[in-house]
C-alpha cells in the first residue's frame, strides 16, 4: 500500500513555564527529556500503550516508490538528470519557506499554574505603528519588598509604555529589553496596562514574540505584524443577475457547440456578458451584443485562454464552463448566486451532463523525509460533508467545469499557462487550501460532448513531444511532488 501512517512523536523542551513541542521525523521517538525549574517528576519515565485505531490523530506519510493501481510517478527524468532538478527544487523549497515563514504558526503551551496573564492571540500592530499589549498583569500572594518584570521582543519592534506610574521604575524604553520594577505589586500591574508594542521593521505579514518574564516564570505573546488592507467590493447595482454574474469559456476547434452554448445562453439570460477566449485558425467572429470575444495566437492553450477570460470579468462572480455545454431550465444560476451570497464559499458547482455530482477530496501528503516530494491524493467519489444551511451541497476540493467563483478568488489561484493542453486537476491542486468549494445537486448544465479527431489530438497534446511527461515535470518541481494517487 502506498499510503502509510507514523504517528506524531515529540521531543520536550521547557523554557521556565513554556514548553516547546518539536516534532521528530522518521523513527519514532518515545522517549523525552522534560527539564524544569521545579522539581517535578519526568514524565517520560511513565509507560504508555499506544492505541491503533484512534480516528485522526496520526499523521498521515506516503512512499512514492512503491508502484501500484493509479499512482504516476512524477519523477520522469533520466538518473543522472533527476539528481540534478532535485537538488534544484530543493533550493527553491528552501527559498519558498523563508519567504512563508512569518505567517507560520506556532506551537506555544503553558505549564500550570503560571502567575501571568497576558493576551494569547489577537495582538497586532501595523508597520511603523504602536500597539497597546492588553492584559499584561501579575500575580503573586506573597509579600515581597520588590516585584520586577523584564519583557523582550524579538525580530519586529521594541517596546515602551504610553504612560508613566508613580513609585515604579521603568528601565529600557524604546528598546527590545524593558525592564519594570516597584515596591508595590498594585502599581507594577498598573504600569503593565501602559505597556505598548512598537514596529520598528517592516513587513506586511510578520510574526514577532514578547518575552514577559516574572521570576522563574515565562510567558511568550505572539505580536502579528499586519498591513491593513482595503476591501475589493463589487457593486452589485440593484441585484440584477446580470450585475453579478460574468459568463466565461475557451473555445478551440469547435465553433458549432460555442455558438449553440451562446444560443442557449441568451435563451434564458439574453443580457448577461459572455467572454470567449479563442485560439482557433482561421477565426469565426463572434462578437456581438453582450458577447466579447478574445482572439489568441493559434494553439496558444488551455489555461492561458481560461487566464485571459478570466481577466476581462468585472463582476463579482464568474461563471465558467467548456464550449460544449449548453444551458436548459435547470441551469439556474440565481441558485449558485444565492448560495455564494450567504456563504464563505469561494466556488459552486453543479451537475453536468448525465454524470453523478463530482466530489473529490485531495490532499498533500508528506513524503517520508521533512524537506522531500509530496504525494497527492485524490479519492474520487468522497466529500467533507454538507455545507451548513445548505443541505444539497457538499464541501469538495475538485468539481466540474461548471462553476460559479469569487472573481477575485479566482483569479487569485489563476491558471498556470504552461498547461497548454489537456489539464484540470492542476488547477485545483493549485487552489488547495486557498478555495472553499461545494458541489450542489438541484443546478445542471448539458454536455454536448463533440470531439473530433482533429480536437482529440490537441486535447491530449499529440501536438506537443511528450506533453504528458512536460505537465507531469512541471507538478513535480512546482508543486514539490514525487507522485500523484488517484483512488
Amino acid at each position: 500500500m502506498l499510503m502509510f501512517i507514523v504517528g506524531y512523536c515529540f521531543g520536550i523542551v521547557t523554557m521556565g513555564t513554556f514548553t516547546v513541542f518539536t516534532k521528530y521525523l522518521g523513527n519514532c521517538v518515545t522517549t523525552s527529556t522534560v527539564q524544569s525549574k521545579r522539581n517535578d517528576i519526568v514524565t517520560s519515565k511513565i509507560p504508555f500503550t499506544l492505541r491503533d485505531q484512534l480516528p485522526n490523530t496520526k499523521m498521515k506519510r506516503c512512499n512514492c516508490s512503491e508502484e501500484m493501481e493509479g499512482n504516476i510517478n512524477l519523477k520522469q527524468w533520466e538518473a543522472d538528470e533527476l539528481n540534478e532538478v532535485e537538488s534544484r527544487r530543493q533550493v527553491e523549497l528552501q527559498k519558498f519557506k523563508r519567504r512563508t515563514k512569518s505567517s507560520k504558526e506556532t506551537v506555544l503551551l503553558v505549564n500550570g499554574s503560571v502567575p501571568l496573564s497576558y493576551p494569547a492571540h489577537g495582538v497586532v500592530v501595523a508597520p511603523e505603528e504602536s500597539e497597546n499589549i492588553p492584559g499584561l498583569k501579575v500575580e503573586d500572594d506573597t509579600v515581597r519588598d520588590d516585584y520586577k518584570v523584564k519583557l523582550s521582543s524579538s525580530d519586529y519592534g521594541v517596546l515602551d509604555i504610553s504612560a508613566t506610574v508613580p513609585k515604579v521604575s521603568v528601565e529600557g524604553l524604546g528598546t527590545t529589553l524593558l525592564t519594570i520594577r516597584s515596591k508595590s505589586l498594585d502599581h507594577l500591574n498598573r504600569q503593565l496596562e501602559f505597556v505598548v508594542y512598537v514596529n520598528t521593521v517592516f513587513d506586511i505579514d510578520a510574526r514577532d514574540y514578547v518575552h514577559f518574564v516574572y521570576l522563574q516564570h515565562e510567558a511568550i505573546i505572539p505580536i502579528m505584524i499586519r498591513v491593513r488592507k482595503s476591501p475589493i467590493l463589487y457593486d452589485p447595482g440593484k441585484g440584477d443577475i446580470n450585475d453579478k454574474v460574468t459568463i466565461i469559456t475557451k473555445t478551440f476547434l469547435r465553433y458549432s457547440s460555442v455558438r449553440v452554448l451562446i444560443q442557449s445562453i441568451q435563451t434564458y439570460y439574453p443580457k448577461m456578458r459572455i467572454i470567449v477566449a479563442d485560439d482557433n485558425s482561421p477565426i469565426e467572429d463572434l462578437q456581438s451584443e453582450h458577447v466579447d470575444h478574445y482572439v489568441m495566437p493559434f494553439g496558444s492553450g488551455w489555461f492561458g485562454g481560461r487566464n485571459l477570460a478570466a481577466s476581462q470579468v468585472t463582476t463579482p462572480y464568474l461563471l465558467w464552463l467548456d464550449d460544449d455545454y449548453a444551458f436548459h431550465e435547470e441551469t439556474k444560476l440565481e441558485a449558485m448566486v444565492k448560495i455564494l451570497d450567504n456563504s464563505n464559499l469561494d466556488v459552486v458547482s453543479g451537475l453536468r451532463g448525465n454524470i453523478k455530482l463530482h466530489v473529490t477530496k485531495m490532499a498533500v501528503i508528506p513524503g517520508v523525509h521533512e524537506d522531500g516530494g509530496f504525494c497527492i491524493l485524490s479519492e474520487k467519489g468522497k466529500n467533507y460533508g454538507q455545507v451548513p444551511g445548505f443541505p444539497d451541497c457538499y464541501f469538495t476540493t475538485r468539481v466540474v467545469n461548471f462553476f460559479m467563483g469569487r472573481t477575485d478568488g479566482v483569479r487569485s489561484v489563476g491558471f498556470y499557462p504552461a498547461y497548454s493542453r489537456k489539464a484540470d486537476k492542476e488547477f485545483y491542486l493549485d487552489a488547495l487550501g486557498k478555495l472553499r468549494m461545494a458541489a450542489c445537486m438541484g443546478i445542471h448544465i448539458h454536455h454536448n460532448r463533440t470531439w473530433t479527431n482533429e480536437y482529440q489530438k490537441y486535447r491530449h497534446g499529440r501536438d506537443i513531444k511528450d506533453y504528458q511527461k512536460l505537465q507531469n515535470r512541471i507538478i513535480y518541481f512546482r508543486n514539490n511532488a514525487d507522485c500523484w494517487l488517484t483512488v
